[in-house]
Protein backbone atom coordinates (compact mmCIF):
# COMPACT_ATOMS: atom_id res chain seq x y z
CA UNK A 1 0.00 0.00 0.00
CA UNK A 2 1.16 3.32 -0.70
CA UNK A 3 0.86 5.23 2.68
CA UNK A 4 2.23 8.65 1.30
CA UNK A 5 -0.92 8.74 -1.43
CA UNK A 6 -2.89 7.71 1.76
CA UNK A 7 -2.15 10.55 4.16
CA UNK A 8 -2.51 12.83 1.34
CA UNK A 9 -6.32 14.65 0.54
CA UNK A 10 -8.18 13.93 -2.04
CA UNK A 11 -7.69 15.90 -5.35
CA UNK A 12 -10.61 17.29 -6.70
CA UNK A 13 -11.29 17.04 -10.69
CA UNK A 14 -11.34 20.93 -11.15
CA UNK A 15 -7.82 20.92 -9.54
CA UNK A 16 -6.71 17.87 -11.74
CA UNK A 17 -7.38 19.47 -14.86
CA UNK A 18 -6.21 22.77 -14.24
CA UNK A 19 -2.76 21.37 -13.17
CA UNK A 20 -1.84 19.57 -16.00
CA UNK A 21 -3.89 21.36 -18.13
CA UNK A 22 -0.90 22.64 -19.30
CA UNK A 23 1.51 20.29 -19.71
CA UNK A 24 -1.76 17.93 -21.63
CA UNK A 25 -1.78 20.13 -24.48
CA UNK A 26 1.63 21.10 -24.63
CA UNK A 27 4.51 18.71 -24.42
CA UNK A 28 2.38 15.33 -23.57
CA UNK A 29 0.52 16.30 -26.86
CA UNK A 30 3.67 16.58 -28.87
CA UNK A 31 5.46 14.00 -27.51
CA UNK A 32 1.90 11.61 -28.60
CA UNK A 33 2.20 13.40 -32.20
CA UNK A 34 5.70 12.78 -32.72
CA UNK A 35 5.59 9.33 -30.95
CA UNK A 36 3.09 7.63 -32.80
CA UNK A 37 4.31 9.28 -36.38
CA UNK A 38 7.73 7.79 -36.04
CA UNK A 39 5.80 4.32 -35.21
CA UNK A 40 4.14 4.78 -38.21
CA UNK A 41 7.32 5.18 -39.97
CA UNK A 42 9.17 2.24 -38.63
CA UNK A 43 6.37 -0.01 -39.00
CA UNK A 44 6.08 0.56 -42.70
CA UNK A 45 10.28 0.12 -42.64
CA UNK A 46 10.19 -3.03 -41.04
CA UNK A 47 6.92 -4.12 -43.29
CA UNK A 48 9.03 -3.07 -46.67
CA UNK A 49 11.87 -4.61 -45.01
CA UNK A 50 9.80 -8.18 -44.77
CA UNK A 51 8.19 -7.89 -48.37
CA UNK A 52 11.45 -7.54 -49.89
CA UNK A 53 12.52 -10.99 -48.02
CA UNK A 54 10.00 -12.75 -49.46
CA UNK A 55 10.79 -11.03 -52.69
CA UNK A 56 13.95 -12.24 -53.24
CA UNK A 57 15.26 -15.16 -54.67
CA UNK A 58 16.57 -16.67 -51.65
CA UNK A 59 13.43 -15.78 -48.78
CA UNK A 60 13.52 -17.49 -45.83
CA UNK A 61 15.80 -20.19 -47.03
CA UNK A 62 18.93 -18.37 -44.96
CA UNK A 63 19.81 -17.68 -41.59
CA UNK A 64 20.46 -14.42 -42.13
CA UNK A 65 16.81 -13.42 -43.40
CA UNK A 66 14.94 -15.27 -40.77
CA UNK A 67 16.99 -13.81 -38.08
CA UNK A 68 15.74 -10.68 -40.08
CA UNK A 69 12.12 -11.52 -40.38
CA UNK A 70 11.91 -12.50 -36.74
CA UNK A 71 13.91 -8.94 -35.81
CA UNK A 72 10.70 -6.77 -37.96
CA UNK A 73 7.88 -8.76 -36.44
CA UNK A 74 9.54 -7.37 -32.81
CA UNK A 75 9.63 -4.09 -34.62
CA UNK A 76 6.36 -4.37 -36.03
CA UNK A 77 4.68 -5.42 -32.44
CA UNK A 78 6.80 -2.69 -31.02
CA UNK A 79 5.88 0.24 -33.09
CA UNK A 80 2.33 -0.88 -33.57
CA UNK A 81 1.63 0.07 -29.39
CA UNK A 82 2.75 3.81 -30.04
CA UNK A 83 0.79 4.46 -33.01
CA UNK A 84 -2.37 5.10 -32.03
CA UNK A 85 -1.35 8.99 -31.05
CA UNK A 86 -2.89 7.90 -27.27
CA UNK A 87 -6.05 6.48 -28.42
CA UNK A 88 -5.48 3.52 -26.43
CA UNK A 89 -4.74 5.51 -22.92
CA UNK A 90 -7.35 4.83 -19.89
CA UNK A 91 -9.94 7.61 -20.58
CA UNK A 92 -9.41 7.72 -16.95
CA UNK A 93 -6.26 9.49 -16.97
CA UNK A 94 -7.93 11.93 -19.63
CA UNK A 95 -6.90 14.94 -17.53
CA UNK A 96 -3.19 14.11 -17.60
CA UNK A 97 -2.99 12.71 -21.37
CA UNK A 98 -4.00 14.30 -24.64
CA UNK A 99 -6.64 12.22 -26.66
CA UNK A 100 -6.73 9.34 -23.98
CA UNK A 101 -10.03 7.19 -25.38
CA UNK A 102 -9.22 3.86 -24.01
CA UNK A 103 -9.57 1.30 -20.99
CA UNK A 104 -7.59 -1.45 -19.16
CA UNK A 105 -7.82 -3.93 -21.76
CA UNK A 106 -6.60 -1.49 -24.29
CA UNK A 107 -3.66 -0.06 -22.11
CA UNK A 108 -2.95 -4.04 -21.63
CA UNK A 109 -2.85 -4.75 -25.28
CA UNK A 110 -0.45 -1.91 -25.80
CA UNK A 111 1.54 -2.92 -22.97
CA UNK A 112 2.27 -6.49 -24.06
CA UNK A 113 2.46 -5.67 -27.49
CA UNK A 114 5.64 -3.22 -25.93
CA UNK A 115 7.34 -5.82 -23.82
CA UNK A 116 7.02 -8.51 -26.34
CA UNK A 117 8.01 -6.40 -29.40
CA UNK A 118 11.22 -4.71 -26.89
CA UNK A 119 12.60 -7.80 -25.72
CA UNK A 120 12.30 -9.57 -29.32
CA UNK A 121 13.91 -6.98 -31.27
CA UNK A 122 16.14 -6.20 -28.71
CA UNK A 123 17.48 -10.21 -28.37
CA UNK A 124 17.34 -10.72 -32.07
CA UNK A 125 20.20 -7.74 -32.67
CA UNK A 126 21.98 -10.17 -30.57
CA UNK A 127 20.94 -13.34 -32.64
CA UNK A 128 22.30 -10.94 -35.34
CA UNK A 129 25.21 -9.87 -34.17
CA UNK A 130 26.15 -13.70 -32.60
CA UNK A 131 25.27 -15.46 -36.32
CA UNK A 132 27.52 -12.42 -37.77
CA UNK A 133 30.90 -13.43 -35.52
CA UNK A 134 30.30 -17.11 -36.12
CA UNK A 135 30.56 -16.28 -39.62
CA UNK A 136 33.56 -13.98 -39.47
CA UNK A 137 35.83 -14.89 -36.47
CA UNK A 138 35.10 -19.20 -36.25
CA UNK A 139 34.27 -19.77 -39.99
CA UNK A 140 31.31 -21.82 -39.35
CA UNK A 141 29.77 -23.19 -41.87
CA UNK A 142 26.01 -22.34 -43.01
CA UNK A 143 24.72 -26.49 -42.17
CA UNK A 144 26.66 -26.27 -38.63
CA UNK A 145 25.02 -23.08 -38.27
CA UNK A 146 21.48 -23.45 -39.23
CA UNK A 147 21.40 -27.05 -37.12
CA UNK A 148 23.65 -26.15 -34.35
CA UNK A 149 22.92 -22.51 -33.61
CA UNK A 150 20.39 -20.95 -34.97
CA UNK A 151 17.16 -23.15 -33.09
CA UNK A 152 19.02 -20.86 -30.37
CA UNK A 153 19.13 -17.65 -32.15
CA UNK A 154 15.46 -17.89 -32.58
CA UNK A 155 14.10 -19.93 -29.35
CA UNK A 156 16.14 -17.19 -27.29
CA UNK A 157 14.35 -14.06 -28.02
CA UNK A 158 10.85 -15.48 -28.89
CA UNK A 159 11.02 -17.86 -25.24
CA UNK A 160 12.44 -15.00 -23.47
CA UNK A 161 10.01 -12.19 -24.75
CA UNK A 162 6.50 -13.92 -24.73
CA UNK A 163 7.50 -15.20 -21.03
CA UNK A 164 8.69 -11.54 -19.57
CA UNK A 165 5.14 -10.23 -21.58
CA UNK A 166 2.60 -13.24 -20.06
CA UNK A 167 4.57 -12.77 -16.36
CA UNK A 168 3.88 -9.18 -16.53
CA UNK A 169 0.13 -9.60 -17.79
CA UNK A 170 -0.42 -12.25 -14.75
CA UNK A 171 0.37 -10.20 -12.53
CA UNK A 172 -1.32 -7.05 -13.88
CA UNK A 173 1.78 -4.82 -14.78
CA UNK A 174 0.67 -3.33 -17.90
CA UNK A 175 -0.60 0.16 -16.08
CA UNK A 176 -0.86 3.52 -17.38
CA UNK A 177 2.15 6.11 -15.73
CA UNK A 178 1.83 9.32 -18.26
CA UNK A 179 4.31 7.70 -20.38
CA UNK A 180 2.68 4.03 -21.56
CA UNK A 181 1.40 1.19 -20.63
CA UNK A 182 4.11 -0.27 -19.25
CA UNK A 183 3.92 0.55 -15.25
CA UNK A 184 4.07 -1.97 -12.83
CA UNK A 185 1.45 0.28 -10.50
CA UNK A 186 -1.14 2.17 -11.34
CA UNK A 187 -0.97 5.24 -9.37
CA UNK A 188 -2.17 8.16 -10.75
CA UNK A 189 -3.05 11.49 -9.45
CA UNK A 190 -6.33 10.44 -9.03
CA UNK A 191 -5.47 8.09 -6.82
CA UNK A 192 -4.09 9.98 -4.01
CA UNK A 193 -6.26 9.55 -1.11
CA UNK A 194 -7.87 6.48 -2.20
CA UNK A 195 -7.04 3.32 -0.70
CA UNK A 196 -5.31 0.64 -2.70
CA UNK A 197 -8.09 -2.04 -4.86
CA UNK A 198 -10.49 1.01 -4.38
CA UNK A 199 -12.19 3.00 -7.44
CA UNK A 200 -12.83 6.13 -6.90
CA UNK A 201 -16.34 7.69 -7.94
CA UNK A 202 -16.32 8.37 -11.73
CA UNK A 203 -13.15 6.05 -12.54
CA UNK A 204 -13.19 2.21 -13.69
CA UNK A 205 -9.56 1.29 -12.56
CA UNK A 206 -8.59 0.61 -9.23
CA UNK A 207 -6.27 2.46 -7.39
CA UNK A 208 -2.73 0.48 -6.74
CA UNK A 209 -3.51 -2.20 -9.58
CA UNK A 210 -0.47 -4.17 -9.90
CA UNK A 211 1.25 -3.23 -6.60
CA UNK A 212 0.73 -6.29 -4.57
CA UNK A 213 2.44 -8.23 -6.89
CA UNK A 214 6.23 -9.07 -8.59
CA UNK A 215 5.47 -7.14 -11.67
CA UNK A 216 8.44 -4.05 -10.70
CA UNK A 217 10.52 -7.04 -10.11
CA UNK A 218 9.66 -8.66 -13.51
CA UNK A 219 9.55 -5.36 -15.14
CA UNK A 220 12.98 -4.51 -13.87
CA UNK A 221 14.52 -7.52 -14.99
CA UNK A 222 13.04 -7.08 -18.69
CA UNK A 223 14.54 -3.80 -18.60
CA UNK A 224 17.80 -5.05 -17.83
CA UNK A 225 18.37 -7.30 -21.39
CA UNK A 226 17.37 -3.97 -23.61
CA UNK A 227 19.78 -1.61 -20.92
CA UNK A 228 22.19 -3.78 -20.12
CA UNK A 229 22.49 -7.14 -21.59
CA UNK A 230 21.89 -6.51 -25.33
CA UNK A 231 24.27 -3.04 -25.38
CA UNK A 232 26.86 -4.94 -24.13
CA UNK A 233 26.37 -8.16 -26.59
CA UNK A 234 25.73 -6.03 -29.62
CA UNK A 235 29.23 -4.38 -28.64
CA UNK A 236 31.42 -7.35 -27.35
CA UNK A 237 30.72 -8.95 -30.68
CA UNK A 238 30.98 -6.22 -33.07
CA UNK A 239 34.49 -5.77 -31.32
CA UNK A 240 35.60 -9.12 -31.99
CA UNK A 241 34.81 -9.15 -35.33
CA UNK A 242 36.36 -5.80 -35.55
CA UNK A 243 39.51 -6.92 -34.62
CA UNK A 244 39.68 -10.53 -36.19
CA UNK A 245 39.19 -8.77 -39.99
CA UNK A 246 41.83 -5.98 -38.87
CA UNK A 247 44.14 -9.26 -37.94
CA UNK A 248 43.59 -11.02 -40.58
CA UNK A 249 44.15 -8.04 -43.61
CA UNK A 250 47.16 -7.49 -41.95
CA UNK A 251 48.45 -11.45 -42.21
CA UNK A 252 47.32 -11.01 -45.17
CA UNK A 253 49.46 -7.96 -46.74
CA UNK A 254 52.26 -9.93 -44.96
CA UNK A 255 51.74 -13.41 -47.04
CA UNK A 256 51.36 -11.90 -50.02
CA UNK A 257 54.81 -10.29 -50.06
CA UNK A 258 56.32 -13.99 -48.93
CA UNK A 259 54.23 -15.63 -51.58
CA UNK A 260 56.25 -13.12 -54.44
CA UNK A 261 59.46 -13.92 -53.33
CA UNK A 262 59.19 -17.37 -52.73
CA UNK A 263 58.31 -18.24 -56.44
CA UNK A 264 61.79 -17.58 -58.11
CA UNK A 265 63.93 -19.35 -56.15
CA UNK A 266 62.30 -22.73 -56.52
CA UNK A 267 61.92 -22.31 -60.40
CA UNK A 268 65.80 -21.91 -60.60
CA UNK A 269 66.79 -24.44 -58.27
CA UNK A 270 64.59 -26.85 -60.56
CA UNK A 271 66.51 -25.75 -63.90
CA UNK A 272 69.91 -27.21 -63.02
CA UNK A 273 68.96 -30.57 -62.25
CA UNK A 274 66.50 -30.92 -65.36
CA UNK A 275 69.38 -29.76 -67.68
CA UNK A 276 71.63 -31.98 -65.90
CA UNK A 277 70.40 -35.17 -67.01
CA UNK A 278 70.92 -36.27 -70.95
CA UNK A 279 68.31 -37.83 -73.25
CA UNK A 280 64.45 -38.41 -73.21
CA UNK A 281 64.97 -39.35 -69.20
CA UNK A 282 66.44 -35.47 -68.92
CA UNK A 283 63.55 -34.19 -70.94
CA UNK A 284 61.35 -36.01 -68.89
CA UNK A 285 62.27 -35.05 -65.73
CA UNK A 286 62.44 -30.98 -66.68
CA UNK A 287 58.74 -31.11 -67.66
CA UNK A 288 57.61 -32.66 -64.80
CA UNK A 289 59.86 -30.05 -63.26
CA UNK A 290 58.18 -27.84 -65.24
CA UNK A 291 54.84 -28.69 -64.51
CA UNK A 292 55.03 -29.24 -60.52
CA UNK A 293 56.59 -25.36 -60.23
CA UNK A 294 53.38 -24.20 -62.74
CA UNK A 295 51.03 -26.31 -60.21
CA UNK A 296 52.72 -24.58 -57.04
CA UNK A 297 52.77 -20.98 -58.59
CA UNK A 298 48.69 -21.58 -59.00
CA UNK A 299 48.38 -23.52 -56.39
CA UNK A 300 49.78 -20.04 -54.29
CA UNK A 301 47.85 -17.86 -56.48
CA UNK A 302 44.68 -19.72 -55.76
CA UNK A 303 44.87 -19.92 -51.97
CA UNK A 304 45.47 -16.11 -52.43
CA UNK A 305 42.36 -15.57 -53.97
CA UNK A 306 40.53 -18.18 -51.67
CA UNK A 307 42.41 -16.11 -48.80
CA UNK A 308 41.40 -12.80 -50.43
CA UNK A 309 37.34 -13.72 -51.21
CA UNK A 310 37.42 -14.95 -47.47
CA UNK A 311 38.61 -11.68 -46.16
CA UNK A 312 36.03 -9.91 -48.15
CA UNK A 313 33.79 -11.98 -46.93
CA UNK A 314 34.26 -11.65 -43.49
CA UNK A 315 34.76 -7.98 -44.34
CA UNK A 316 30.97 -7.51 -46.00
CA UNK A 317 29.70 -9.44 -42.55
CA UNK A 318 31.05 -7.49 -40.41
CA UNK A 319 30.33 -4.17 -42.16
CA UNK A 320 26.65 -5.13 -42.12
CA UNK A 321 27.01 -6.09 -38.15
CA UNK A 322 28.09 -2.91 -37.58
CA UNK A 323 25.55 -1.03 -39.26
CA UNK A 324 22.47 -3.05 -37.48
CA UNK A 325 24.55 -2.12 -34.03
CA UNK A 326 24.34 1.06 -35.05
CA UNK A 327 20.99 1.18 -35.90
CA UNK A 328 19.96 -0.38 -32.34
CA UNK A 329 21.98 2.17 -30.11
CA UNK A 330 20.32 5.15 -32.13
CA UNK A 331 17.54 3.59 -31.36
CA UNK A 332 17.34 2.30 -27.39
CA UNK A 333 20.88 4.99 -26.76
CA UNK A 334 18.27 7.86 -26.19
CA UNK A 335 16.06 5.58 -23.96
CA UNK A 336 19.11 4.04 -21.76
CA UNK A 337 20.28 7.94 -21.16
CA UNK A 338 16.56 9.22 -20.36
CA UNK A 339 16.65 5.87 -17.69
CA UNK A 340 19.49 7.67 -16.67
CA UNK A 341 18.62 11.08 -16.00
CA UNK A 342 15.16 10.30 -14.34
CA UNK A 343 17.30 9.45 -11.42
CA UNK A 344 19.92 11.45 -11.66
CA UNK A 345 19.22 14.90 -14.04
CA UNK A 346 17.57 18.64 -14.09
CA UNK A 347 14.09 18.84 -15.51
CA UNK A 348 15.01 20.49 -18.44
CA UNK A 349 17.58 17.90 -19.41
CA UNK A 350 14.77 14.83 -19.23
CA UNK A 351 12.51 17.09 -20.97
CA UNK A 352 14.63 17.27 -24.01
CA UNK A 353 15.50 13.30 -23.66
CA UNK A 354 12.10 12.71 -24.10
CA UNK A 355 11.46 14.54 -26.85
CA UNK A 356 14.55 12.85 -28.57
CA UNK A 357 13.50 9.42 -26.59
CA UNK A 358 9.88 10.34 -28.64
CA UNK A 359 11.34 10.71 -32.06
CA UNK A 360 14.46 7.98 -31.97
CA UNK A 361 12.58 4.54 -30.25
CA UNK A 362 9.88 3.60 -32.39
CA UNK A 363 12.16 4.03 -34.93
CA UNK A 364 13.82 0.31 -35.09
CA UNK A 365 12.33 -0.96 -37.78
CA UNK A 366 13.19 1.76 -40.27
Amino acid sequence: MNLSRMLTEIISMEDLYAENAEWRDGHRKNEAIILSSSAIVSTISSSTLIWMIFRSPERLTTTRHRILFGMAVGDILYSLSFATYNAIVPSDVDYLSWNAHGNQITCTVSGFMTMVGMLMSSLYSCSLNIYSLAIVKYNKTDSYIRTKMEPFLHAVPIVMSLAFGFALLATRGYNHDGLGCIAPTYDPPHCIGIEDGQVREGFEIPCGRGGDGPSRIILSVGFSFVVFWSPATTSVTLGMMHRHVSRQERRMGRYGERALNHSAPQENNNTPAASSVGGSNGINSMMRSIATSVNRTFGRLSSRSTSNQNNSTSRLVMVRARAYTIAFFLTWGWSIVFLVFVWFGGETLILALTYLNAIFMPLQGF
